[in-house]
């Protein structure tokens, strides 16, 4: 069961009145009226006079009335306020780059992609808040997760993806921004954003990154970006036809300039991460940049509480009202 509190818990004193006032009633002694009370009705039996009932009755109902009204002048409340955004709901879609160069072996323990996968499944259990999707990319985007609030169904996907094969490779940013903002368009939540995961130079798709941004911004969705990888020569495997892929060395290039513009344009950051280290950071900072959001957001307190004994007291006073009027009638004494 919820905990209940008080906003004015000094208020409930008032319910001290209650047994006063039938004690006040009792000691006065009140004398009673001259009037002759007869039912209105033939089911309503003749002998409510004589135990007077109709005055009890309406005595009763009033009290029960002021008794609930008592709670709610305190400000009763049922559980802890909760964030209107929370509310709201908030999704985050991760697109994670796949393409060759994320099988370079300049992060430990394992190449980019492995640690990257890793790392962002820890990501997706400190959002708790949030419902996540996932898109991998590489020469067109492929949805793996759809956005869903299954907590399991994240890390469960990051566990199974691998490199792209041969024709597959390759690197569309912009399209893959652009599919994760069709996911995004039309939802539910209150908050939506995007986190990309890249160590490359949009090469494939016919959308630039620039452009994606702009359509993100037109509709309230936020891109966080974070570009991996050294600045020096990398060891990778290039997925080729024969069958086997292909060992390389070289120096694979990011374009942080790009990246960081397409970040700026719709309201989000870019961060760069050259070891595994700084890739938890990056990761560990977004997250408690929501954190801390979602601890200043204004709180909607809960009214259930409320609307629950005040319509109690407004059925018992027209219950009331009800009884003392309609159900019996009154002739002078």
């Amino acid at each position: 069961m919820s905990d209940i509190w008080f906003t004015h818990p000094w208020i409930l004193l008032l319910a001290l009145a209650v047994p006063l006032l039938l004690l006040v009633r009792r000691m006065l002694a009140f004398p009673r009226r001259s009037a002759l009370l007869l039912s209105a009705y033939d089911w309503v039996p003749q002998s409510a006079r004589r135990l007077r009932l109709p005055d009890a009755a309406g005595l009763w109902l009033r009290l029960g009335a002021l008794l609930c009204l008592v709670p709610v002048a305190a400000g009763i409340r049922a559980g802890r306020p909760v964030a209107v955004q929370a509310q709201q709901g908030e999704a985050l879609v991760i697109v994670l780059d796949i393409s060759s160069s994320m099988t370079a072996e300049d992060f430990t323990p394992g190449n980019r992609l492995q640690t990257a996968r890793e790392l962002l499944s820890e990501f997706s259990g400190i959002l708790s808040h949030a419902d996540l999707g996932l898109i991998l990319l590489a020469a067109s985007p492929r949805l793996v997760v759809p956005v869903t609030a299954m907590r399991e169904a994240l890390p469960r996907a990051l566990a199974k993806v691998s490199s792209a094969g041969f024709g597959e490779d390759g690197t569309a940013i912009g399209s893959g921004i652009a599919s994760a903002v069709n996911r995004l368009r039309s939802g539910p939540w209150g908050r939506r954003r995007i986190l990309l995961v890249t160590d490359g130079v949009n090469n494939r798709g016919g959308l630039a990154p620039a452009d994606a941004a702009r359509i993100a911004a037109a509709m309230g969705i936020r891109i966080d970006a974070i570009g991996i990888g050294t600045d020096s020569d990398s060891r990778y495997w290039v997925p080729v036809a024969q069958g086997a892929p292909v060992e390389v060395t070289a120096r694979i290039q990011i374009d942080d300039k790009a990246l960081e513009e397409m970040s700026r344009i719709a309201g989000g950051t870019y961060a760069r991460a050259r070891n595994s280290g700084q890739l938890r950071d990056a990761l560990l900072a977004i997250a408690e940049e929501e954190r801390t959001r979602a601890a200043g957001m204004p709180e909607r307190p809960d009214f259930s509480w409320i609307r629950m004994l005040a319509g109690t007291a407004v059925l018992l006073i027209c219950l009331e009202l009800v009884w003392t009027r309609f159900m019996f009638a009154e002739l002078p004494g």
